[in-house]
């Protein structure tokens, strides 16, 4: 069969053989009843606006409007062939989640209730069933990619983000109520009223929605997506990786610009942008490998049966070799989660440990030793940098990553003369924090898993 893009979306059933047919229609009746609750929850949204008193017209026909065409798709996405009316669905729930911060919803309620309906809808339309038609695309194969010592894609590799996410998204969403004047004050436990001064700042508000609430958005996004799809997503559902990835990478990086974005445009320190920042780092080493091992087999699918990429990104493939690894009794999947990632960060390199640290004394010197000005603005960008740099490079995918950091020790030696200064203490650790960090940047450390060819970037 030669499939495109449009037959996510629109498909018939002679185009598949029996025994695909009778799969994912024996799915399909597995899980109808998820359909049944989202007409629930249709009826849900269009009770909103009365009940809780809607400020914003726009809000009201919002809640209105998407409950209807909530329960209309539903009726169609009962039937196991109306894959668009299953999509449909499962877009309409991401739109709930922004449409409050668009439409600036005056009353806290409607931006409450938005969020779980619009969370509850994506769970029922793509986490429960999984991908719409998953069944008549999927390919068998293993779990396990070939080359691999674990599966990138296990629910104790997923935890963990999802655990953070869900961190992330509480913080996010507390400070998002105070920018969108839900609450009147902001709480910070160290720096007084550095969070009220950042989210007031005009970095803040240069956005043209709520950048915490915003953050807040692509929190539950992450969460939505570390949660779509089974053990075998890294070669069924490429489309999720590769999106979760690039949710992941950016909101990383974004965090990080806005934290050096603080003390040199805003002026201020901000705890729970801090906290924020920290969330959006520690989830990226848990993801690089499932990415990695997306892209394996996407250039597999190319070299050994000449499928675009464009086509593996959408419908997945297989790969030869490789096992089926065991799924974990989901009683025991949180403590089994939990002795896994202590025993990853115990195994972690020690000299990561002392760059993190490092990073952390860089961005704080100009506050403890007393200088200020560009060579200050320096030491916190340096700072945040390194720390972003080393917690990537935790990973054993990205340690290679660890290297970048000899062009920040040498940055940190000769700043003091290219940005000049005359405060001795600015200089002096300056060059000292540099001679101390290249050397750090070289030990490896141990390396415990294999992952095929990825392999030998690693050594």
């Amino acid at each position: 069969m030669n499939l495109t893009f449009s037959n996510l979306f629109f498909v018939k059933k002679d185009m598949f053989s029996e025994e695909k047919q009778k799969k994912h229609e024996e799915h399909h009746k597995r899980v109808s009843w998820v359909y049944y609750c989202i007409i629930s929850l249709g009826l849900w949204l269009i009770a909103n606006p009365p009940t809780f008193g809607y400020k914003a017209p726009l809000m009201v026909w919002n809640d209105i409007l998407a409950g209807i065409l909530l329960i209309v798709l539903s009726y169609f996405a009962l039937k196991p062939y109306k894959l668009w009316a299953q999509w449909a669905i499962i877009f309409l729930g991401s739109w709930l989640l922004v449409a409050p911060m668009i439409f600036a919803a005056k009353v806290g309620a409607g931006l409450l209730i938005n969020y779980l309906i619009g969370t509850l809808v994506v769970v029922f339309g793509i986490i429960i069933p999984r991908q719409p038609g998953i069944k008549l695309f999927a390919q068998p194969g293993p779990n396990v990619p070939p080359g691999w010592s674990y599966n990138p894609s296990s629910w104790s590799q997923r935890v963990p983000v999802v655990f953070f996410a869900w961190v992330g998204f509480f913080v996010a969403r507390y400070m998002g109520a105070f920018q969108m004047e839900y609450i009147n004050s902001v709480w910070d436990p160290f720096f007084g009223d550095g969070t009220r001064n950042v989210l007031t700042s005009k970095v803040s508000e240069s956005f043209p929605v709520s950048d915490a609430m915003l953050g807040a958005f692509s929190y539950i996004v992450d969460v939505l997506f570390g949660l779509a799809g089974g053990t075998h997503r890294w070669r069924t559902m490429p489309w999720v990786v590769i999106i979760f990835g690039i949710l992941i990478f950016p909101l990383g990086v974004v965090s990080i610009t806005l934290v050096i974005l603080q003390p040199v445009s805003v002026g201020y320190w901000c705890t729970l942008c801090l906290t924020s920042a920290m969330v959006s780092l520690i989830m990226i080493p848990f993801t690089i490998d499932e990415v990695v091992a997306t892209l394996q087999l996407m250039k597999y699918e190319k070299k050994q049966r000449n499928t675009s990429y464009w086509k593996s990104l959408w419908f997945g493939g297989t790969m030869d070799g490789g096992r089926t690894e065991e799924t974990k009794n989901p009683e025991t999947l949180l403590e089994q989660t939990f002795k896994e990632a202590t025993k990853d960060f115990l195994s972690r390199p020690w000299n990561l440990f002392l760059i993190f640290a490092l990073g952390a004394w860089i961005m704080l010197a100009p506050a403890v030793l007393g200088y200020s000005g560009t060579i200050a603005n320096s030491g916190h960008i340096a700072g945040a940098l390194i720390i972003t740099f080393t917690v990537i490079s935790m990973s054993e995918v990205g340690r290679p990553i660890r290297y970048i950091l000899v062009l920040f020790g040498l940055w940190l030696i000769a700043a003091p003369w290219v940005l000049g200064t005359d405060n001795d203490a600015a200089m002096w650790n300056g060059v000292i924090c540099g001679i101390v960090l290249i050397p750090l940047c070289l030990p490896k450390g141990k390396v415990q898993d294999k992952r095929g060819s990825f392999d030998k970037y690693i050594k």
